[in-house]
């Protein structure tokens, strides 16, 4: 039964205690917690049922969000085996909610909720390492069939996290809590069927460094650990790949100093763990260093990612501030077997308005570009004479062709061509709506 809860502390006092917290900060949701829809409605109905027969109700409670990874809401909800489902799945047997009690900014508490026939009940409740819970992730780090919770806590320091993992088989039992991290990643590491967690840490005096986390006898186990790149002052996208039959790696995104993006590949075979890109000795990164702002893709759609390499086009002189078709981008995959690169491609960016040109041998070298900002029209010049003009889709009557309608935020593609050097099936060809 939902109960109404009363507080004495003004509405003023409770905007400020909440203005940092990674709990529900609006004051209205703090006196009266959102209600939430469907299965998530029941859960929340049973959480307040837990609060109140333990005594607590008269505190009120906050729920809280995790603002990191893929599980970003106040409730998650499972099945049998642990696994996350969508929260509008009647066929939900677990659930976890995040909670404070209080007014003041207390420790986030973990609720495990169960279904019982047809109804939701608290089976167990724990508090957590501090009062902001930044991420939760769920593996099955121990192989038995049923995931482990994996969740992260903030501290003092804004690049030190603290990791804590719990069993959720039966109850909240905690199996590791002496772990810190900077980001961390949760799946299918070491290809063996089982999820492992990657740490990747900042640590103080330029050490960076991944750390491979296993579950062995009821025990978080390393597996090994490799120094990436000592400059990292931020990580970002991490993709997981399959590079051998057996091979699986995880390559990160990640920015050094303040201008200069790299990407680092992290992999555990039969030989241990390893990152390739980076010199274990000296833990600086060249391999892959490229201006900031390039990223990681899977460019030409064949699952594996490619890593961009820059060379400034020929108009442009180095030092000025340019946009990404300023340069060729080479497009590189790293091969596992020959532990060698590979270029698939050489292309001219426009991430701005949403698609890519591929250069094929006959203009990789001959090329450059100009760019009508106003008119949002690149124009790729060859041998000082304009090659194609590309523009974002417009209502002018004109004789460009269209390419690709706008969708996904983008305005779409239209192009006007050198009919004498070109053709519209090769232009369709060379010209790609960039996706993600």
């Amino acid at each position: 039964m939902k109960k109404r809860v009363r507080y004495s502390l003004l509405v003023t006092v409770l905007a400020v205690l909440f203005l940092f917290s990674g709990c529900s900060m609006d004051v209205e949701q703090f006196l009266r917690p959102p209600q939430t829809q469907g299965e998530q409605q029941a859960v929340q109905q049973a959480l307040e049922t837990y609060i109140h027969d333990s005594g607590q109700n008269g505190t009120g409670y906050t729920l809280c969000y995790p603002v990191e990874g893929q599980h970003t809401a106040a409730f998650v909800l499972c099945d049998a085996h642990g696994n996350p489902i969508a929260n509008d799945d009647e066929s939900a047997a677990l659930a976890l909610a995040f909670y404070t009690l209080g007014p003041s900014q207390g420790d986030t508490h973990i609720n495990m909720l169960r279904r019982e026939e047809d109804e939701w009940v608290s089976v167990a409740d724990v508090v957590g390492a501090s009062s902001d819970i930044l991420q939760v992730a769920f593996g099955d780090l121990d192989g038995n069939g049923t995931a482990e919770l994996i969740t992260g806590w903030d501290t003092y320091n804004s690049r030190d996290h603290h990791m804590k993992i719990f069993s959720i088989e039966k109850s909240l039992t905690t199996l590791s809590d002496d772990r810190l991290y900077t980001r961390l990643f949760v799946g299918n590491l070491t290809a063996d069927g089982r999820d492992s967690v990657l740490l990747l840490r900042i640590a103080a005096n330029n050490a960076v460094y991944a750390s491979l986390e296993t579950m062995q006898d009821g025990l978080l186990t390393s597996l090994g650990r490799v120094w990436l790149d000592g400059q990292i002052q931020q990580i970002n996208a991490m993709t997981l790949c399959r590079l051998a039959d057996n091979v699986h790696g995880l390559y990160i995104d990640a920015i050094k100093g303040t201008d200069t993006a790299i990407t680092e590949l992290v992999y555990y075979d039969a030989e241990g763990l390893h990152a390739p890109f980076c010199d274990q000795l000296s833990m600086v990164n060249t391999v892959t260093a490229r201006p900031a702002g390039f990223i990681m893709r899977d460019v030409d759609g064949d699952a594996m990612i490619e890593i961009p390499s820059c060379t400034l086009l020929p108009s442009y002189a180095a030092g000025e501030s340019v946009a990404d078709y300023a340069y060729r981008t080479d497009w590189s995959a790293w091969d596992y077997a020959r532990g060698e690169w590979a270029v698939d491609m050489s292309t001219v960016m426009n991430a701005a308005d949403g698609y890519f040109v591929v250069l094929n041998d006959q203009w990789r070298d001959r090329v450059t570009t100009t760019y009508d900002a106003v008119g949002r029209e690149l124009t790729l010049v060859a041998d000082d004479e304009p090659l194609m003009h590309l523009r974002v889709v417009s209502e002018d009557e004109s004789d460009y062709e269209l390419l690709f309608e706008p969708s996904e935020g983008y305005g779409g593609c239209e192009v006007r061509f050198d009919g004498q050097r070109l053709d519209i099936d090769t232009v369709r060809y060379m010209v790609s709506r960039l996706e993600g």
